[in-house]
């Protein structure tokens, strides 16, 4: 039994129609599991490689804060308390500019990561198209009762499954890495410096959030599968759609058969009325015909003007015996005039020197006779 069999008759997995169709109202198997852990663990690696700018930044500005010393801020050491009213705001928003001028180029470039990953992630499952049928409000969504459908929904099931694994899988990592670092908390007392401590706790977040992001990303290849299966089961057809759409854009097989016999009717009738114009009907004698026409001051070289098999061919050489066109039996030419030249085309190079011996006795007679 098919995987993807229902009760409702849809048995066919989606047409490459169908599923553009659905991509273009922006029904996609996107993972936003995958993008979440995905951009979470770019950002890590980056913050893990790059992070000291950031650290660095956040160090200069808490000891410059934190520290209590008169050479390091000005306004502490003025003499009067009026001078240091008159010129404490300036100062402290001169402190403030300086302090966030270390940390927000740290911060841009981090964000920017952060925003790249999301792009990458996202569009790497889907492909990058403008969707603008996806950018419609549709009143649909907002019906209570297909809400209450989605949410008691197997995806919505299988969505809180995903979501428990990721709490388990947070309170798991920051019980394990915790537990073995509190050795290294207990002595952060006998630490000379802040920075010291600020260190050491910034290596601990960067271990977490590593150990989270690879277990999470682990998680959500479960997720992107589970995507593409729910979304190809959703878009399921029935042989009658596929049937339907096939006639939709390929046309009625029926309507085809009548305009491909029409259309053969239509040749056939114009290679009829070119007979009577041949120079020359080349013969199997029983199967093939091909009637040639050469007009030296139009043609750069002869051309197959009608060809027919078997009752066409005896059709042809009927009609030629009735307009007096020359029958010329060759029957290895003309098997092979038949299968290589289509009609109103011109011979080939290398059926010249056998038409050419054809077509001078066919003049030569008609001299003859004149």
């Amino acid at each position: 039994m098919s995987l993807f069999k229902d009760d409702t008759g849809k048995t066919e997995k989606p047409t490459p129609t169908k599923l553009n169709e659905a991509g273009d109202k922006g029904t996609v198997p996107l993972s936003r599991e995958f993008v979440t852990a995905g951009t979470l663990l770019v950002v890590t690696i980056a913050l893990m490689t790059t992070g000291h700018w950031l650290t660095d930044a956040l160090k200069q500005s808490l000891e410059f804060g934190l520290t209590v010393d008169p050479q390091m801020h000005p306004i502490m050491g003025m003499a009067t308390p009026r001078d240091a009213g008159e010129s404490s705001l300036v100062s402290a928003q001169q402190q403030l500019l300086l302090s966030y001028g270390n940390i927000v180029w740290p911060f841009l470039w981090i964000i920017g990561i952060a925003l790249v990953a999301t792009i990458l992630t996202g569009y790497g499952q889907i492909g990058f198209k403008i969707r603008k049928e996806a950018l419609k409000i549709r009143i649909e969504k907002l019906n209570p009762v297909n809400n209450l459908n989605r949410l008691f929904s197997f995806s919505s099931v299988f969505k809180t499954i995903i979501s428990a694994l990721k709490l388990a899988v947070l309170g798991g990592v920051l019980y394990i890495v915790l537990q073995g670092r509190m050795p290294i908390f207990a002595q952060m007392y006998e630490n000379e410096s802040f920075a010291e401590s600020l260190t050491i706790m910034i290596e601990t977040a960067f271990l977490i959030l590593m150990w989270i992001a690879v277990i999470v990303l682990l998680i959500s290849l479960a997720d992107v599968a589970w995507q593409r299966f729910d979304h190809t089961k959703k878009l399921m057809m029935s042989k009658h759609e596929v049937d339907d759409e096939r006639k939709r854009t390929e046309g009625d097989p029926a309507v085809k058969a009548r305009l491909r016999s029409a259309a053969i009717q239509i040749m056939r009738q114009r290679m009829m009325e070119s007979i009577p114009k041949a120079d020359v009907i080349i013969t199997n004698p029983t199967h093939y015909s091909v009637a040639l026409r050469y007009d030296r001051s139009k043609d750069p070289a002869p051309r197959v003007v009608a060809k027919g098999l078997d009752d066409l061919a005896l059709k042809i050489r009927e009609l030629a015996k009735d307009n007096d066109v020359p029958l010329m039996e060759d029957p290895p030419l003309a098997r092979a005039l038949y299968r290589a030249v289509k009609v109103d085309q011109e011979i080939p190079e290398k059926f010249y020197k056998a038409v050419a011996a054809v077509l001078s006795h066919v003049f030569r007679l008609k001299e003859q006779v004149a």
